[in-house]
């Protein structure tokens, strides 16, 4: 059946599952009919910048972006190594962001351009439809001025309904409670930033209509907050914490609690506390994830558990908890206790249940052992002990096992995107081994590899969808240059990181690896030191010898190291 048949209404949902520059080579200029729905009635559009060619990038904003600037309702930004260099070119293809008239969402990811930033500021209050924001991993908060600045202009975004701060620098940072109330804002995401308990109530009064809330409350209290009132609109609440303080005082401001998620670091209540918070504060609770790290007397573990296991968690709530702790040769010893609500969904790493023992209330210990929401593992020495199953990695680092069964947890890699493998052993004597992974693994797109220098006879392996290759600290020389080129990985591979002492194997890699898009190298050390010196001299020599479709980002440290970051057309 021919696509002219469809209806209008089938054609414009097709669009919405293709990329912007994939839609527009796929169905414009075939006829007015197709122009007419990409250009007039389809009002859809999703500009993701993360990880898209230098290509691409210029010729959606070049071409495109004029003819639909005021279709497009999701904007993602980015600077990290996928996405490195496009920022400069923002202002001059995207003068003002108020052209973006429909914008719904906005999210900044990596971004370290405080000049960007303090545009933003300025520009988002012209966006009357955003609704949703993300700022993630941008480290340009170095000023609380910075912060309260951009916090209240946040706070004065008339239509906002979601928020997500997440890791604002490099050192966390204090939240600030902002000058102006939010009659908008529903859901409040803070995380990788520092709050305590008072902070936290200047947050509430200032978000009154807040109903899901994600935050870590990081400065221990020395004394108890008064909590002056109740937030009935809050419904949901993920929080954690390093400390017990106001832990059985706070509940009573959160009536209507549905869900809550308590992480609990270097402290712990015990079940019976849990069952009096519940009972007396929290009617309205259904669901309780819970997740508690600390140290204590193995001994401890048994009274623990016991008191999860009254009526009411185990017949009227049906409410199980796990505890996973070492084995130590004096129970009386203090040991890494971690406790977690059956299943696990408090986003815990698998470093928490990554324990010699465990042990739950369930009548049925096997029923919760798969860890189906868990995507990221480090897969240790231990973990074919345990009964436990991860069906849904996406990422998996893995030292070389010494064990016959090293897969049993990990029984299905159709999910796996990354994978980093660590290992000692001559490259003989895993490469089948590695080769076996890739082999399940059909989905990868990342392979990282760390070894010794003399193990990189890797070439050979094999992998029909790997795009990017890490060899972290590892020096590239001139044979495997040779070797890498003439390989399978090496002609599909788009992203390429990489230690190179030998400079003039950069140009050489660009001009052969047909497929790569992302070059980037560091090193300690160069074998022509004077060349250089200085920043202004490695940029020239880079300007000289590089390819005049190649942009790129440098930065020199001192003895001669070097950073650089090429984006290849």
């Amino acid at each position: 059946m021919s696509l002219e048949y469809l209806a209008n209404e089938i054609l414009l949902n097709l669009f919405e599952y293709f990329k912007i520059e994939d839609v527009f080579r796929a169905f414009y200029q075939l006829n007015s009919r197709f122009n007419t729905l990409l250009l007039k009635y389809f009002r859809a559009y999703h500009l993701d910048f993360q990880s898209i060619s230098k290509h691409d990038f210029h010729l959606i904003c070049t071409k495109y972006l004029p003819l639909i600037s005021n279709q497009i309702i999701s904007l993602r930004l980015c600077d990290e190594i996928n996405a490195s260099v496009q920022l400069k070119y923002i202002p001059i293809y995207v003068p003002s962001f108020s052209q973006l008239s429909h914008l719904r969402a906005l999210s900044l990811y990596h971004i370290k351009s405080t000049h960007l930033l303090e545009r933003l500021i300025i520009e988002w209050q012209e966006l009357p439809y955003l609704t949703h924001l993300s700022i993630t991993n941008c480290y340009f908060f170095g000023t609380s001025t910075l912060l309260r600045t951009t916090i209240n202009s946040i706070w004065r975004l008339r239509r906002l309904m979601y928020c997500h701060l997440n890791r604002l620098s490099k050192e966390w940072v204090d939240f600030i409670v902002p000058d102006d109330t939010s009659s908008s804002m529903k859901h409040l995401i803070f995380q990788n930033g520092h709050m305590d308990w008072q902070t936290a109530t200047g947050l509430l009064e200032k978000t009154p209509y807040l109903r899901c809330l994600n935050i870590h409350i990081s400065q221990i209290s020395i004394s108890e907050v008064e909590f002056s009132r109740e937030y009935k609109s809050l419904s949901r609440l993920n929080i954690r914490t390093r400390s017990t303080a106001n832990m059985l005082s706070c509940w009573k401001s959160f009536p209507n609690l549905s869900h809550l998620t308590v992480c609990m670091e270097a402290s712990y209540l015990d079940g019976k506390q849990w069952e009096y918070i519940i009972e007396t504060y929290l009617s309205c609770l259904k669901e309780f994830h819970l997740l508690m790290e600390f140290t204590k007397e193995e001994a401890y573990v048994d009274r623990l558990l016991d008191s999860f296991r009254s009526s009411f968690w185990l017949e009227e709530r049906q409410w199980y908890v796990r505890c996973h702790w070492w084995k130590i040769s004096n129970p009386n010893d203090r040991t890494d206790i971690v406790l977690t609500t059956l299943p696990n969904l408090t986003g815990c790493s698998t470093y928490s249940i990554d324990k010699s023992c465990h042990r739950s209330t369930s009548p049925d210990d096997s029923v919760y052992n798969s860890y189906d929401h868990l995507n990221t593992i480090e897969y240790s020495s231990c973990f074919h002990l345990l009964p436990f199953v991860f069906p849904n990695i996406s990422y998996l680092a893995i030292r070389r096992p010494d064990h016959d069964e090293p897969w049993s947890a990990v029984p299905n890699l159709e999910n796996l995107r990354t994978l980093r493998y660590f290992t000692t052993e001559p490259y003989h004597r895993m490469r089948d081994e590695l080769q076996t992974i890739l082999d399940r693994a059909s989905h990868l797109q990342t392979l990282i590899l760390l070894m010794h220098d003399d193990q990189y006879k890797f070439l050979d392996l094999k992998h029909p969808s790997i795009r990017c290759l890490d060899f972290g600290g590892h020096r590239m020389m001139s044979e495997e240059c040779e070797t890498l080129i003439t390989s399978q990985l090496g002609q599909q591979c788009e992203v390429l990181i990489t230690s190179i002492d030998q400079p003039e194997l950069v140009p050489t890699l660009i001009n052969h690896l047909r497929s790569l898009r992302i070059l980037k190298v560091f090193s300690r050390y160069i074998e022509t030191p004077a060349l250089f010196s200085s920043e202004d001299g490695l940029n020239d020599w880079l300007a000289s010898h590089l390819p005049a479709t190649c942009n790129f980002q440098s930065r020199y440290k001192e003895h001669s190291s070097y950073t650089f970051i090429v984006w290849i057309q």
